[in-house]
């Protein structure tokens, strides 16, 4: 069994309206576009071992960047941590992808 499934927009837009969603970009700080910060919270990859050290309550974990690289690799290490307790999902071809989306 993937320990993420990878997801387009639409179904970014379907799970962003659940209550239970969380939305982390993975980029470094200085990676552009920024993003709004009321929907997405920022964990760069150089941050992501401290926040394996959290527990988020949410069960849907939607992890983006700026090609869908990062995101996998994010996604992999939190299903090593918490394996099929939370449902993690990786943004397909990343921002770069969906610019319009994000825009």
């Amino acid at each position: 069994m993937q320990a993420y499934t990878e997801i387009n927009t639409t179904q970014l837009t379907v799970l962003q309206k659940e209550d239970s969603t969380l939305i982390i970009d993975v980029r470094e700080r200085h990676e552009l576009p920024l993003l709004d910060g009321k929907t997405y919270i920022k964990v760069p990859m150089s941050e992501l071992a401290d926040f394996l050290d959290t527990d988020p309550d949410e069960h849907n974990i939607i992890f983006i960047c700026q090609h869908g690289v990062r995101s996998v690799a994010a996604a992999e290490a939190l299903h090593d941590k918490y394996g099929s307790a939370k449902h993690l999902y990786s943004l397909k071809g990343g921002i770069a992808k969906w610019r319009n989306y994000f825009l």
